[in-house]
């Protein structure tokens, strides 16, 4: 029997059951990356983000790349990880291999809400784009992240992007648009203690 996604679980315990749902799966893919103030929190108001537009168009290139086979990647422990640099994070990407070589995604998204909208309308939705689905709702810290716990195929991960985007207050469009640019979402799974002093950790299961 599968463990279930429960209340109090950190990203890492997510995405490890996740995979231990979906037996499909061959390898899965971390990545490593830096931390900072980003854009949009150095530039508030829509003049200053177009005074520094060419900062606002780069696009970062992950420090380390690691595929892991499944039960490798589900037996990793935080404390057992690879060491990573000050300002360095772990992320979890997307899009996996599967053993019939067809690749899948994880539906994965970061919410970067506008002012205002609270914890369960994020919730209202997510049940309302990804109806009668498993998955979890993680406090990131600033923010929030979903995992889904199902499996989607490449044009039905665009679709799940586009269904997120299109309200136009639940996501930052930056975030898609990296994801549209890498071919995969990626998600926290550590902290560093100057920027991302919080380890995700679920707050809301869907079922």
């Amino acid at each position: 029997m599968y463990r279930p996604l429960e209340k109090g679980m950190v990203s890492l315990q997510v995405t490890q059951i996740i995979i231990e749902h979906h037996p499909k799966i061959k390898e899965v893919r971390m990545i490593s990356h830096e931390v900072s103030v980003n854009w949009r929190q150095r530039y508030k108001q829509g003049q200053e983000k177009l005074g520094h537009i060419d900062e606002g168009l780069v696009h970062t290139i992950p420090t380390i790349n690691h595929w892991y086979e499944r039960e490798e990647f589900c037996s990793l422990h935080r404390d057992t990880m690879p060491k990573i640099e000050e300002f360095q994070v772990w992320s979890f990407n997307s899009k996996v291999r599967c053993h019939d070589g067809i690749p899948r995604h994880v539906p994965m998204m970061n919410f970067h809400p506008e002012e205002g909208i609270a914890q369960e309308q994020i919730c209202v939705a997510i049940e309302h784009i990804c109806p009668e689905k498993s998955g979890v709702l993680l406090e990131s810290g600033r923010y929030y992240h979903y995992y889904g716990n199902f499996l989607l195929s490449e044009a039905e991960w665009l679709r799940f992007l586009d269904a997120f985007l299109m309200p136009c207050v639940l996501v930052s469009p930056r975030y898609v648009g990296h994801a549209l640019v890498d071919g995969y979402c990626s998600l926290r799974l550590t902290a560093d203690a100057t920027y991302k002093p919080t380890v995700p950790r679920v707050i809301e299961v869907f079922h």
